[in-house]
């Protein structure tokens, strides 16, 4: 049975982001018993920036929206509008998220069944590569008085909707509406088959844009649960909305369990430099900490690019991916443990730091504070940046079991390097993959958590003078 009740809806925003960017026009039009039964449209006060960009795409000026009303002056009659509705719109997380960030401003929640005409589209005719809405025009031969204007968009919605129902039997065109609002966080350019086919099993994912753009690399125990938690987030967080709307395939690769598909996420991500992955993206050049001391005794700090990283020299500490965010570091301990910023680096003075007239050092850069007991203090705060020693004696094997296909992996570690993996598969059969022999700051991170865990040292394994051999052709 089909709705009785929708609401068709498009909006004109400052931007793509429904955290950040803002409303400009809204229209509606509610759809009952297959008829219009109330037009709603107006202009909105973002009360911030409207883009050139935008402006261009919409004719909406600044000027226009001068005194146009707030969202909040509209809010309570938007929202009776779309009382006991459902939600109809193009890329309707687009629109739909966005409303529901402005209802949020205003402590209003706001939710919906909805559904996405593009998806209804897609579903009905998926001979046709194209679904956008210009696509639709040129389909069907509609006309658009103010395209990109919400109601004359939203207009488009409804000739579209109606148009479709007439050239279906009852029972497709129920059907097709159903599986539309059954899965309203599936991306535009994916199918049902994409997701449905994705594994239930440890691994790596890997979206893809257009011209096979990588978008962006993550990891999981469960793939396919963790994919779709992308996409039901996606109304929330401007990250996963853009991946939503430019995804165009998904990779999958699966690994024995999470720690394998940890080194596999980070080496996937220095290689393909995904666009949305940022705080894993390669630096070739590492910030560290070198301590030296001044003619007065004082330990000071001096900041160096390193190409590579020795992790037994222990007197380079940190390693930050950029200066600026070596020296934010250098700031806040300044301040949490009273040190000197002139001494740090960071303020450059020939007089008593900027800190010491706040009270906040206690003269070290006038020799006011014994040196001594100053660089006790230093060295407490850097003593978390410092690499820690390698816990073994030698090398060890980390084993990793996959409980689903009964899949072995062993995970071959020296002095912090992974030196490469053995898997073994349910017959026996044996396969070595060897890695780039060099210290790795993100999968040092990565050992140190899982090794230091107190419930992975069943997974922990010596290597014994006989198993050598063995694993001698990884190093």
């Amino acid at each position: 049975m089909l709705p009785t009740k929708l609401a068709f809806v498009d909006i004109e925003t400052t931007g793509a982001r429904s955290s950040f960017d803002r409303i400009i026009e809204i229209g509606i039009l509610l759809f009952e018993d297959g008829n219009i039964t109330k037009t709603f449209e107006t202009l909105v006060n973002p009360q911030t920036y409207i883009p050139p960009e935008i402006e261009r795409l919409t004719g909406i000026h600044p000027s226009d929206v001068q005194n146009a009303p707030t969202f909040r002056q509209v809010a309570p009659e938007i929202q009776k509008l779309l009382s006991d509705t459902i939600f109809v719109a193009h890329n309707v997380r687009f629109d739909y998220g966005f409303l529901r960030s402005e209802f949020k401003r205003e402590n209003i929640s706001y939710s919906s069944k909805h559904f996405c005409t593009v998806r209804l589209s897609r579903i009905l005719y998926p001979r046709f590569k194209h679904h956008n809405l210009d696509s639709i025009i040129e389909r069907f031969d509609f006309t658009c008085e103010r395209r990109h204007r919400a109601l004359a968009d939203a207009k488009i919605l409804v000739s579209f909707y109606t148009q479709a129902k007439k050239m279906f039997s009852e029972d497709i065109f129920t059907d097709a509406v159903n599986r539309a609002m059954r899965r309203p966080s599936l991306p535009l350019n994916l199918s049902h088959i994409d997701l449905e086919t994705l594994p239930e099993s440890p691994g790596v994912y890997i979206f893809y844009g257009k011209e096979g753009a990588p978008l962006y690399v993550g990891k999981s125990i469960n793939i396919k649960e963790r994919v779709l938690s992308h996409f039901a987030g996606d109304l929330r967080s401007g990250t996963e909305m853009k991946i939503s709307q430019q995804i165009e395939s998904i990779e999958t690769r699966k690994t024995t369990g999470e720690l394998s598909a940890l080194f596999l996420e980070s080496h996937l991500i220095k290689k393909m430099l995904p666009l949305f992955n940022r705080q894993l993206r390669l630096s070739r050049q590492l910030i560290g900490f070198r301590i030296q001391k001044n003619n007065k005794g004082y330990d000071t700090i001096q900041l160096e690019t390193q190409e590579e990283i020795n992790p037994e020299d222990e007197t380079l500490l940190g390693f930050f991916k950029s200066a600026r965010q070596a020296k934010e570091y250098l700031i806040r301990i300044a301040k949490e443990h009273n040190l000197c910023e002139k001494l740090l680096g960071v303020e450059k003075t020939l007089t008593e730091c900027f800190g010491y007239r706040l009270g906040r050092c206690f003269g070290a850069c006038s020799g006011k504070e014994p040196f001594m007991k100053y660089n006790l203090r230093l060295a407490e705060a850097m003593h978390a940046l410092k690499i820690k020693r390698w816990p073994f004696a030698g090398p060890i094997v980390i084993e990793e079991i996959n409980q689903l296909d009964g899949t072995t992996e062993y995970i071959v570690v020296e002095k912090w390097i992974v030196l490469g993996t053995v898997i073994t598969d349910e017959q026996g059969n044996k396969r070595y993959e060897k890695n780039d022999s060099r210290f790795d700051l993100d999968a040092y991170n990565i050992l140190r958590r899982f090794i230091f865990s107190p419930r992975n040292e069943k997974n922990l394994h010596k290597l014994a003078h006989h198993e050598m051999s063995e694993f001698m052709q990884l190093r």
